[in-house]
């Protein structure tokens, strides 16, 4: 089964509309509809690959449909989504990094991006479909305020693939299944194709279960011993094919094993605000993989700062770090090529939802040896990120 990019896109846009007419009882439409425009001013003012700027944006579509308000159909959610981005790239053209200066960089397209369902049940749910990898599994929330990709899923996981897993920008098909053995425990599990897409037409939406082309196993358990802390353990196995080596001698296998662990919650309360913090850690097989372990940290402090207290602000200081793993650096050494073991990137932001449909923030990054090539020097880049929101919901 193959589909196309934007004539799905619009089509699958366009068929659950007529139930945006529809009330529940409680007067809210079953249909919501949600519309988002990201932009970002970036500049990389010293190392990386030179000094330059470049704008990125992102769009987002979305339309969720309640199958129960629209009828009667218990717990069933229907998500159906659409992606835009535009060209020009920052890390791969400017900056040099391999974790990602921003987590709406790519190289562009206008797709598909999810179409699933979702039954949910007392003590869980299954979805099936085109689904976001990373809103499921290795979610990081006190993360979410960076912008640095490597703070959403971790890089030792979003390497893993020809096209990576199905994550932004490229989903591929999956189900995920959430069993909640009670407050405090919660378990997922979930398979993905091995290679989502088209490696060979990276900017299309496609789905292809009939190539051989491997399996994506994830398991996760969240664990939660209070409602402000959580801690996540995964393990992940892939049977597709990888593209980390050049010299395919050296790539003994294909079938791949990783495991992550998160810890977040709040340190600290005072008044309107509070401290939070985030750890994490990753690790990848090093004989398949480029990144063989990962370690990020962060701090965010959310409350009144230098706005009034109607709006909301955060200001966070995180780290995150790569390293190559020996069999990749060996591989490149073979071909004249010459990489250092680690890339950090220490981030510095600010964000203030300035108006219920506008958020600003500003953004500083200190890239040290970025994309482990010993003839970079390290980056300073500096961004504007802005977002412009809406949503039918009522309020």
């Amino acid at each position: 089964m193959r589909t196309a990019g934007v004539p799905a896109m619009i089509a699958a846009l366009g068929l659950p509309m007529y139930a945006e007419a529809a009330e529940s009882a409680d007067g809210d439409p079953p249909l919501q509809l949600e519309a988002a425009y990201t932009g970002e001013v970036w500049r990389n003012v010293r190392g990386g690959v030179r000094e330059d700027g470049t704008y990125l944006d992102n769009i987002d579509l979305i339309a969720t449909l309640d199958a129960e308000r629209a009828w009667g159909w218990r717990g069933t959610t229907f998500v159906v989504s659409g992606l835009h981005n535009n060209r020009p790239t920052l890390s791969d053209r400017i900056v040099g990094d391999i974790q990602t200066v921003s987590n709406i960089d790519t190289d562009g397209a206008t797709r598909l991006y999810e179409a699933w369902v979702e039954r949910a049940f007392e003590a869980g749910a299954i979805k099936l479909g085109l689904i976001d990898l990373n809103s499921e599994l290795d979610v990081n929330e006190t993360g979410a305020l960076f912008i640095n990709s490597s703070h959403g899923i971790g890089p030792d996981f979003s390497q893993v693939g020809e096209n990576g897993p199905s994550i932004f920008p490229i989903t591929g098909f999956g189900g995920v299944m959430r069993w909640d053995s009670s407050e405090r425990l919660q378990i997922r599990v979930a398979a993905f194709e091995g290679t989502v897409g088209d490696p060979t037409h990276p900017r299309r939406t496609t789905v292809d279960l009939q190539s051989g082309e491997g399996t994506l196993l994830v398991g996760e358990v969240t664990l939660r011993p209070n409602q402000a802390n959580r801690t996540l353990l995964g393990v992940w196995r892939h049977t597709g094919g990888s593209t980390d080596f050049s010299d395919e001698a050296v790539l003994r296998r294909t079938e791949s094993l990783g495991f992550y662990a998160l810890t977040e919650g709040t340190l600290m309360e005072r008044g309107e605000s509070a401290l939070s913090a985030f750890l994490r850690v990753g690790l990848a097989d090093a004989d398949v993989h480029q990144i063989s372990r990962y370690f990020g940290a962060g701090l965010v402090w959310s409350g009144p700062m230098l706005a009034s207290a109607e709006h909301e602000e955060q200001l966070g200081l995180a780290l995150a770090s790569v390293t190559n793993g020996g069999a990749f650096r060996h591989a490149q050494a073979d071909l004249g090529l010459a990489y250092e073991r680690h890339e950090t990137a220490i981030e510095l932001t600010y964000r203030v939802q300035a108006l219920s449909w506008l958020a600003l923030q500003p953004d500083l990054q200190y890239i040290i040896s970025p994309g482990t090539d010993p003839a970079l020097d390290d980056a300073w880049v500096v961004g504007l990120r802005f977002e412009l929101n809406w949503s039918n919901e009522p309020g």
